[in-house]
């Protein structure tokens, strides 16, 4: 599936060499060799987006909250996750429109109270311009992953191969 973002490991490739590798290692080394990966791989994904978010919702809704996962051999990059805007509202509402964009035209139902509590008539209006115009391929988040998508996969082969070259030599001592 390549629009997915996914790599197969059903070819011969030195990713699928440490996965089998990884599986036959003690947990204690799996554990130290995700830990060591997310700390790598969080600011190489933290600056990739930021570097494709150009206004300043973007900045804030997808480069502002992007963090990565690991788990096993699994790299999970994410965005548009937690956190609040100034406004209240969470990113979580608008990391979809901020991420691609939405028809100036489509119907916003307004909640039937401000942002102080106070009561106000329930109306619909228009989303207006302040999103970019839909793409499918997105605007920051897929682009963004497609060029960290190599490095993060050598990143897994390099990190792995490292952390147990470190532990043999820790126990040869």
């Amino acid at each position: 599936m390549a629009g997915v973002g996914r790599i197969s490991l059903l070819i011969d490739s030195p990713l699928r060499t440490v996965w089998l590798a990884f599986r036959g290692l003690e947990p204690e080394v799996r554990k130290q060799i995700t830990s060591h990966t997310k700390r790598i791989a969080e600011p190489v994904w933290q600056e990739t987006t930021r570097e494709h978010a150009l206004s300043r919702l973007q900045q804030r809704v997808l480069a502002g909250t992007s963090r990565v996962g690991v788990s096993g051999l699994s790299v999970t990059l994410r965005a548009g996750g937690g956190g609040r805007l100034s406004s209240g509202t969470p990113t979580s509402q608008l990391s979809h429109a901020v991420a691609f964009g939405a028809s100036p035209n489509k119907q916003q139902r307004v909640p039937a109270h401000s942002r102080k509590g106070h009561p106000v008539r329930a109306h619909t209006r228009r989303l207006g311009t302040r999103f970019n115009p839909p793409r499918r391929g997105g605007y920051v988040v897929f682009p963004a992953a497609r060029e960290v998508i190599p490095r993060m996969a050598s990143l897994v082969v390099q990190t792995t191969i490292r952390t147990v070259h470190e532990l043999r030599e820790k126990v040869g001592r």
